[in-house]
C-alpha cells in the first residue's frame, strides 16, 4: 500500500457520505422537487420536474451536497418566457429561503436549505428544454443526457473516485465552473474518471499535461484528433460525452487548468491529507498587514467600488473584463503590473487589486524607433518627433535604430486611473456595470491607507492574507 493509497482512503471515509446521510439527502430533494412541480401545477405551466446532478448520479461529496432541480419544458417557449415564467414559479417553491438569481446561458435560482446536524444543502432549480439528443436550444438541456449517461458508465467504486477528485479539487481551489472561479464541473469530474479509470490516473495523466492533449471518452475524434484541436481552441479539452461539439474544459480558465497540474505533481511526491481539506483562511490583523507592507518594494494600488446590484456571474465576469482593462491601460502608460485581483464580496464592495513595481515614475523615457534601413517608417518617426514638445532630446541613431528621449504624458498611476474613470472608462475596455458604479464614485487607495478596507470588511482581509502570501494554497 502506497502513501497515496494510504491518503485516499484516509480522504474517502471522510468524504464519503454514509446510508442514513444518503437517505437523508435523497429525501430533501425529493421533498424540493415535490414543492417545484406543485407550483408548475398551481400556475397550470407543463413542466417535467426531476432531480439531476451529482445526487442523481450518486457522486456528490459529504459536507459538500448539492441539489439540482430541474425544470423540463416545452421547446416552443422563447428565452425570454424560460426567464419570465419559470424563475417567479421557483422562487415560490422555495419560498421563505434567501434565493440568489444566477446565469449559465439564461438564469437560474439558488438557495440553501438547512438540514439535521448543522448540515445544508445547496439546491439549484434550474429551468432547460425537453428536446432530444443533439437538438440543444441551451447549455442545460444536456444536463439530463448527463445524469443517464453517468448513472449508466460509473462504477460504484467510480462513484467514489469522483468524489475522491472533487475534494482534491476543492482542497486546491480549482472545483467550480462558475464565473468567478473558473474551476472544474462535476460534470468534468465525472468525465475524466470514467476516461481514465480512478483518480490515480487522473492526477498522474494531468502531471505531464499538454495542451495537444484530448480526452475523448466517446472517441468523438479518435480518427482524427486534429480536428478536435480545430473545433476546440482552449487548453483543456475534454469532449462531452453526450455532445461531440462541446468541450467540457471550456469554462476552466487557463490558471486553474495548471494549478491542477502543478498540485497533482506536488500530490504525487509528497501525498498529503491536507490537500484535500478547504483550507480556511484567517483574516490578516492591520498590524500584519503593515508588516507585510515594510517588507514589499512593490506598490499596492487598490481601486473600490461600492454594491452593484447585478446578478452574480454577470458581475464577476464583468469585473474580470474590467480588471483586464486596467492592467492594459496601467501598462500602456510603462507602468508595469506585477499582479492584479478582481474581486467582490456580492454585498457591499468590489475591489480591483494592482501590485505595481512603481506607482510614479520618471518624467523621461527612452523611445526606440524604427532601423534606419526603413525609409517610410524612419520618415514618419522623425516628423512625428523632431518638433514635438514632448521631445526631450534626439532623434538619434542608436545601432541601426532612430531613438528618442520622450517626456511622458502621465508620470502618477494614481492620476491615470483618475482621469481614466471619471467618465466611467467605457472608452478604454470598462464594462457596463462598473463603469456606471466607477462614474458615481471610485475610491483608490494606495498602500496603508488600503488597511482602511481590512477594517471594514473581513472577507478582504481573508482574501488580502492570500495576496500577500502569493503562492497557491496548496504550496507549503
Amino acid at each position: 500500500m502506497t502513501d497515496l493509497t494510504q491518503v485516499c482512503n484516509q480522504v474517502k471515509r471522510k468524504i464519503i457520505p454514509n446510508p442514513a446521510l444518503r437517505r437523508l439527502v435523497s429525501a430533501k430533494a425529493e421533498d424540493i422537487r415535490s414543492h417545484v412541480e406543485d407550483q408548475c401545477k398551481q400556475a397550470a405551466f407543463q413542466a417535467e420536474v426531476s432531480v439531476q446532478g451529482s445526487v442523481a448520479k450518486d457522486t456528490w461529496v459529504r459536507g459538500n451536497a448539492d441539489v439540482d432541480i430541474f425544470m423540463r419544458v416545452s421547446p416552443e417557449l422563447s428565452k425570454e418566457e424560460l426567464r419570465d415564467v419559470c424563475l417567479p414559479i421557483a422562487k415560490r417553491a422555495l419560498a421563505p429561503n434567501l434565493i440568489v438569481e444566477r446565469y449559465a446561458e439564461h438564469p437560474y435560482v439558488e438557495t440553501t436549505i438547512p438540514l439535521a446536524n448543522h448540515l445544508a444543502l445547496r439546491v439549484n432549480v434550474v429551468p432547460c428544454y425537453k428536446v432530444e439528443k443533439g437538438q440543444w436550444l441551451s447549455a442545460t438541456d444536456r444536463s439530463p443526457y448527463h445524469t443517464e449517461y453517468m448513472t449508466q458508465h460509473l462504477t460504484a467504486q467510480q462513484r467514489d473516485e469522483v468524489r475522491l477528485l472533487k475534494a482534491f479539487l476543492r482542497g486546491i481551489g480549482s472545483y467550480g465552473a462558475d464565473i468567478k472561479t473558473g474551476g472544474f464541473s462535476g460534470m468534468l469530474c465525472e468525465t475524466l474518471i470514467a476516461s481514465y479509470g480512478d483518480f490515480r490516473r487522473v492526477v498522474e495523466r494531468f502531471t505531464n499535461w499538454q495542451t495537444t492533449n484530448v480526452t475523448d471518452l466517446e472517441g468523438y475524434y479518435r480518427e482524427r484528433p486534429e480536428e478536435a484541436r480545430q473545433v476546440f481552441n482552449e487548453p483543456l479539452i475534454v469532449i462531452d460525452p453526450v455532445d461531440k461539439g462541446r468541450n467540457l474544459g471550456a469554462a476552466v480558465r487557463e490558471q486553474q487548468l495548471w494549478n491542477f497540474v502543478a498540485a497533482s505533481r506536488h500530490l504525487l511526491k509528497k501525498p498529503s491529507y491536507a490537500l484535500f481539506n478547504e483550507r480556511k483562511i484567517q483574516p490578516i490583523t492591520l498590524r500584519e498587514f503593515q508588516q507585510a507592507l515594510k517588507n514589499r518594494p512593490s506598490t499596492l494600488l487598490c481601486l473600490v467600488t461600492s454594491r452593484i446590484d447585478a446578478v452574480v456571474d454577470i458581475l464577476w465576469s464583468q469585473l474580470y473584463r474590467t480588471e483586464r482593462a486596467l492592467v492594459t491601460l496601467l501598462r500602456n502608460n510603462d507602468f508595469n503590473v506585477l499582479r492584479s485581483l478582481a474581486w467582490s464580496d456580492g454585498k457591499t464592495v468590489n475591489v480591483i487589486l494592482f501590485d505595481l513595481e512603481l506607482a510614479d515614475l520618471s518624467l523621461a523615457r527612452k523611445h526606440v524607433g524604427p532601423p534606419v534601413s526603413k525609409v517610410r517608417e524612419s520618415d514618419s518617426f522623425l516628423a512625428k518627433h523632431i518638433k514635438s514638445n514632448r521631445t526631450v532630446s534626439g532623434p538619434w541613431i542608436e545601432g541601426e535604430r532612430w531613438t528618442v528621449e520622450r517626456r511622458r504624458g502621465v508620470v502618477s498611476a494614481i492620476d491615470l486611473l483618475a482621469s481614466s474613470l471619471k467618465s466611467g472608462g467605457r472608452q478604454i475596455g470598462i464594462a457596463s456595470l462598473l463603469s456606471e458604479s466607477f462614474r458615481k464614485r471610485a475610491l483608490i487607495l494606495t498602500n496603508e491607507s488600503v488597511g482602511q478596507l481590512l477594517r471594514k470588511n473581513e472577507e478582504f482581509a481573508c482574501v488580502m492574507r492570500t495576496y500577500l502570501k502569493g503562492s497557491p494554497v496548496w504550496l507549503d
